[in-house]
C-alpha cells in the first residue's frame, strides 16, 4: 500500500461518496424525499440490508486462521472511541461554550465517528475481495460497543441497563453470528441462493444509506457555521486522528490491521449523530451542522492524510 498507488482510488472513493450524498440532497430539494422517508428507509437499511452486508462480507472474507493477529481489531475500534472521549474532556474548553447540551454533544463527537459507511467505500476501492472488508467489520464490533456505551453515556440520558439493551442491534448480532459461522467453518454450509440474497440485499445498503444521509444533511438548518462547528471540524479531522496515528504506530500491528485502523480514525462525524442527539440528549442542530462540515472537509483531509501516511 503506497501513496502513489493510493491517490486515484482515494479520489474516486471520495467522489463516489460525495456523488451519492448529492443525489440524496437533490432528492430532498426536489421533494422526492421528505423527513418521514429518511427515518423509515434508514430503519430498513440499518435493521435488514446493512446486517445482510455485514454477514455476507465476513463469512466470505474473514481469515479465521489469522485470529491470533486480528483479535486486536475490536479493541482498536473501542480504543479509538474511548481515547477520543478522553481527549474530548481536555479539548472541550476550546468550544467557548458553557451550554451543557453543546458540550455533551461535542464529547459525543469526539467519541463517535463515521466508522460504518464512508470507510466501506474507501476500502472497497482500495482492496479487491472481501478480506479487508471483513477486517473492517471486525474492527467496528468494538466501535459499535463504544457507541452504545461511551457515546450514549456522554450524552447522559440513559442507564447502564438501557445501554446493554441498546447493544443488541441487528448490526452487532450479524457481526457476532458471521464471526461464529466463520470460526466454526460453516460458511460453506450456507445455501447458495441464501448467500446470493444476502449479498444482493447487502450491496444496496451502503449507496442507499449515503443517499439518505445526503437528504438528511443538505438542508438549510445544517449550513449554519459557527466557531463551535469549525472547532469540531479541526478536532475530529486533524487533532484526534493525529493522536490516534501516533498511538497506533507505537503498537506492533500487521500492515493490513494498521491500514484499517488508520482509515477509521480519519473519518468525519456520522450523520447518525443527529438522530442520536434527538433521542438521547444533546443539540441536534449543532450535530447537523457539524456532520455536514466534517463530511465536506473530509473530501480534502482524508486523501491528503492517507497519501502522507502511506507514501
Amino acid at each position: 500500500m503506497h501513496g502513489n498507488n493510493l491517490t486515484l482510488p482515494i479520489i474516486l472513493s471520495i467522489a463516489e461518496i460525495f456523488g451519492l450524498l448529492c443525489i440524496g440532497a437533490a432528492g430532498r430539494q426536489l421533494r422526492y424525499i421528505d423527513e418521514r422517508d429518511i427515518d423509515r428507509w434508514s430503519k430498513l437499511v440499518l435493521d435488514f440490508l446493512y446486517p445482510a452486508f455485514i454477514f455476507s462480507s465476513i463469512t466470505a472474507g474473514f481469515q479465521t486462521e489469522r485470529l491470533g493477529e486480528l483479535w486486536i481489531l475490536p479493541l482498536i475500534g473501542f480504543g479509538i472511541s474511548a481515547g477520543g472521549a478522553l481527549f474530548g474532556l481536555l479539548l472541550r474548553y476550546g468550544l467557548r461554550s458553557r451550554d451543557g447540551d453543546t458540550v455533551r454533544t461535542f464529547l459525543y463527537f469526539c467519541a463517535v465517528n463515521n466508522y460504518g459507511y464512508l470507510p466501506i467505500v474507501i476500502v472497497q476501492n482500495l482492496w479487491a475481495g472481501q478480506t479487508m472488508l471483513a477486517n473492517l467489520f471486525f474492527l467496528t464490533l468494538g466501535s459499535t460497543i463504544a457507541t452504545w456505551t461511551i457515546g450514549i453515556g456522554v450524552l447522559g440520558s440513559t442507564t447502564i441497563k438501557q445501554m446493554i439493551r441498546n447493544l443488541m442491534t441487528p448490526n452487532l448480532l450479524a457481526t457476532l453470528a458471521a464471526i461464529l459461522v466463520s470460526w466454526l467453518g460453516w460458511s460453506h454450509c450456507i445455501p447458495r441462493v441464501a448467500g446470493h440474497i444476502l449479498t444482493s440485499a447487502g450491496s444496496a445498503s451502503v449507496p442507499m444509506m449515503l443517499v439518505l444521509s445526503g437528504a438528511s444533511l443538505f438542508k438549510p438548518s445544517a449550513w449554519r457555521i459557527t466557531w463551535q462547528v469549525v472547532y469540531v471540524t479541526l478536532v475530529r479531522l486533524l487533532i484526534l486522528p493525529a493522536c490516534a496515528v501516533v498511538i497506533l504506530r507505537l503498537i506492533p500491528l500487521p500492515p493490513d490491521v494498521y491500514a484499517i485502523a488508520v482509515i477509521v480514525a480519519l473519518m468525519p462525524l456520522a450523520v447518525s449523530s443527529v438522530i442520536f442527539t434527538r433521542i438521547f440528549g444533546g443539540e441536534p442542530d449543532f450535530a447537523a451542522s457539524s456532520s455536514l462540515a466534517t463530511t465536506l472537509a473530509a473530501i480534502i483531509t482524508v486523501p491528503v492524510a492517507l497519501w502522507l501516511l502511506f507514501r
